[in-house]
């Protein structure tokens, strides 16, 4: 059984909202309907009301749970705990699936005996239809350890790219970070770190609505704050994570780290302030041990990014390269 976990967090109950969920909820089972048992699970994250399709939903293979506001971390964890596929998936409510993708990673990921697989995404603007993209036959790689995968990519941090093994979530104890808005990022690392045989395909299967007004995406100064405490939080988290597994190899663990860390600048550096924040960016990185930034598993362009970080002269041009760049 595949089960697909779609966090709900709806306090205006605003209209546009529930569409978007019901988009997202159809596109989970028109990809394994026919296919497999499944099951997608809408957690309703302390919205004042339910999801407007739960009233007349008579499929019993989507369930609606209700818990107190959490974030998406608690609501991924109450999914987690409620699932029953051997198999699972996250889905945000105002994301779907493209049309014939999720399945053919099924397929693969069984055949190949992985305990995970991470695929591709494309973003969209449409908060309509289920875009319709051409793409090639999937082209998967072969299985590696996660650390592996880590040491020679540069891991994207969400959730959501991934199909899980149950197994891989209840062995690690994995746990996503309650009340953030940065959870992605210390459970994702954290996920592929303990995968022993973890198969990539770029084939995009994920399409990411970047919707406005989202606090992830506000420019807001409250909520650019409120990120990068999450961000810092994240990240000590991590490197307690990282002494916890110090006998084991953990260079590719090591590498998303002092990535994550290089992005809370690069952040800073983007902004109007940037000045300011990047002082800012630089005493809560030294807080938690991570500034100077350790370049040690990073690659060439990363280490040479952290070295000008160092300095007020690199800062200026790394300003001016981001500013550019942006």
């Amino acid at each position: 059984m595949v089960s697909v976990i779609v966090p709900y967090y709806n306090p205006q109950s605003d209209a546009e909202i529930d569409r978007l969920l019901e988009r997202a909820v159809r596109s989970a089972v028109h990809e394994l309907d026919g296919h497999t048992d499944f099951e997608v699970i809408v957690v309703n994250d302390g919205s004042p009301c339910r999801p407007a399709m739960a009233a007349g939903c008579t499929d019993g293979r989507i369930r609606f749970i209700d818990r107190e506001h959490g974030k998406l971390g608690a609501a991924r964890n109450t999914g987690i705990d409620n699932s029953r596929g051997d198999i699972i998936t996250f889905l945000d409510s105002d994301d779907f699936y493209f049309e014939d993708t999720l399945w053919p990673c099924i397929v693969a990921m069984k055949e190949m005996n992985a305990d995970l697989l991470g695929f591709g995404f494309k973003v969209t603007d449409s908060g309509n239809g289920i875009e319709n993209i051409k793409q090639q036959t999937p082209v998967f790689s072969q299985p590696v350890t996660g650390n592996d995968w880590m040491r020679r990519h540069n891991l994207f941090g969400s959730s959501c790219m991934y199909l899980i093994d149950r197994e891989l979530i209840r062995a690690g104890g994995l746990r996503f970070m309650e009340n953030s808005y940065i959870e992605d990022e210390e459970f994702t690392p954290r996920l592929v770190f303990a995968s022993r045989r973890y198969v990539h395909t770029p084939f995009k299967v994920y399409g990411y609505y970047r919707r406005p007004g989202s606090i992830t995406n506000s420019s807001s100064r409250s909520a650019v704050e409120q990120r990068e405490n999450n961000a810092l939080a994240a990240m000590s988290e991590l490197l307690v994570f990282r002494r916890t597994v110090s006998q084991l190899p953990a260079d590719g663990l090591d590498r998303k780290i002092s990535t994550l860390a290089i992005d809370c600048l690069r952040r800073a550096m983007r902004r109007e302030e940037w000045r300011t924040d990047v002082k800012t960016a630089v005493e809560g990185l030294k807080s938690i041990g991570l500034y100077p930034v350790p370049v040690s598993a990073l690659p060439l362009g990363m280490k040479l990014y952290a070295r000008l970080a160092e300095c007020r002269p690199g800062c200026y041009f790394l300003h001016f390269f981001e500013r550019i760049a942006k």
